[in-house]
């Protein structure tokens, strides 16, 4: 089964399975998929198109630029594996160390 999502001038067929397939084909860890939820749907509602009005910030994670997540793949902008696999080398790279770091600075500031 495939899911689409209509942004404005484009259609996305999103990959199959859950949310839980998508961050297993991303090379997250099973033991961070809670905290990964947690932060994606409170920063998108796991809408691989989601763009915030006012910064531009754009995808699951709402990398701003969003054309940063490019390093992670040319489907960057429709493909939410692409964009999970960017937000898991985000986590690593930004200094929150893991998945719950992250968590943790969300729960602080309500945005990472």
């Amino acid at each position: 089964t495939v899911t689409q999502e209509v942004k404005i001038g484009m259609k996305l067929d999103l990959p199959a399975g859950t949310h839980e397939d998508w961050m297993a084909a991303a090379g997250i860890a099973p033991s961070d998929y809670g905290y990964v939820n947690y932060i994606i749907t409170r920063e998108s509602h796991w809408n691989p198109l989601s763009q915030n009005t006012r910064s531009g910030a754009y995808g699951l994670c709402q990398a701003l630029p969003g054309n940063k997540m490019a390093s992670a793949g040319s489907d960057w902008q429709t493909n939410p594996i692409t964009q999970l696999k960017w937000c898991n080398s985000y986590v690593y790279s930004h200094g929150y160390g893991s998945w719950f770091g992250a968590y943790r600075f969300w729960m602080e500031h309500h945005w990472w």
